[in-house]
């Protein structure tokens, strides 16, 4: 056998050795290449989480300008409507001229906290003071595991982690919140007048309407028994003002001039007549749970001091006690 020389075997040697190093680097610029892929998509992840929770943040502040309670804003972030409110509170400030009242936004606060289980709000709360601090030390682990890794098998864990990374548990979920954002808004003189109307026309079949007349630029109805049409129409304003002003009014607004309209055709279907709805019957009450037998004669009448649209007297003398009357009915 010949033997090979020397130099042709240091040859050799130096060959396999730069093979052996090109494949070394091969395998670390993939296994770079791949660290550099992990540290950049784990980060996107963690930025995309950290954009949703100062999105979510700055809507939490959004609210508390509209005077939401802090942690009420909060409990609507959970439910997801939160967003979809501010929107819709925008625009009826913006594009409808209304102004939010204060104390109708702490109304809705209060019912809406009263609807949330103490345990998910707290875990909201924990979740809304730790979460900067845990990006902070979360995007530090992920680079310290990406770049210790220096084998494919330690990588592929790495990896594994970077692809289960959703936020952690997030905030906790509840259900959603049937809102009356009508509610929040004032409900001005002129709104008041048009509603007061409507209901005067609705119900003007029913309560014996006698035709219409002019006086000063307001219609007056003329109805048959003015006391007991003036009483029901300002009882039914005041259940409206009452409806409206609801947080969690499951019905249309629209919807409650049609169900006042309802229940007095039902009572007088049922037999009642409109001196006993006049003075006996409230608006929050079942149609057929209503017995006018029950309530003795003589008991005065809640609102039974109104003036009704339309009754006899002079108009003049009447104008100031009707502006009380009518103001009591929004408080």
């Amino acid at each position: 056998m010949a033997i090979m020389p020397l130099q042709m075997l240091a040859g050799a040697a130096k060959e396999y050795s730069e093979e052996m190093d090109a494949k070394k680097q091969q395998a670390a610029d993939i296994l770079l290449a791949q660290q550099k892929y992990l540290m950049e998509s784990g980060i996107a992840k963690l930025t995309a989480i950290k954009k949703g929770r100062k999105e979510s943040e700055a809507r939490i502040d959004k609210a508390v300008s509209f005077h939401f309670d802090r942690k009420a804003a909060l409990a609507l972030e959970m439910s997801g409507q939160l967003e979809g409110t501010l929107t819709r509170l925008t625009k009826i400030q913006e594009a409808d001229g209304k102004q939010i009242d204060k104390q109708s936004v702490l109304k809705m606060s209060q019912a809406i906290l009263e609807n949330v289980p103490p345990e998910k709000l707290a875990q909201a709360m924990e979740y809304a003071i730790d979460s900067g601090a845990a990006e902070e030390v979360t995007a530090e682990k992920l680079i310290n595991a990406i770049f210790s890794a220096t084998t494919s098998e330690e990588l592929g864990l790495v990896s594994q982690s970077v692809s289960d990374i959703s936020g952690g548990e997030g905030l906790p979920s509840v259900g959603p919140f049937g809102l009356n954002l009508i509610s929040l808004t004032e409900f001005r003189p002129e709104k008041k007048a048009q509603a007061e109307k409507l209901i005067e026309t609705q119900l003007a079949p029913l309560l014996g309407f006698g035709g219409m007349s002019n006086e000063g630029g307001r219609t007056i109805f003329n109805w048959t028994n003015p006391m007991a049409a003036g009483r029901i129409v300002s009882k039914a304003l005041q259940y409206y003002t009452e409806r409206r002003s609801d947080p969690y009014l499951d019905v249309d607004i629209g919807d409650i001039t049609d169900d006042i309209t309802n229940k007095v055709n039902s009572l007088l279907l049922g037999g009642s007549t409109l001196d006993q709805i006049a003075t006996q019957y409230d608006f929050s009450l079942n149609p057929s749970d209503f017995n006018p037998n029950s309530t003795p004669e003589g008991i005065p009448p809640r609102n039974s001091n109104l003036v009704p649209p339309g009754s006899e007297g002079n108009q003049s003398e009447q104008s100031d006690e009707d502006t009380i009357n009518k103001n009591n009915l929004g408080n």
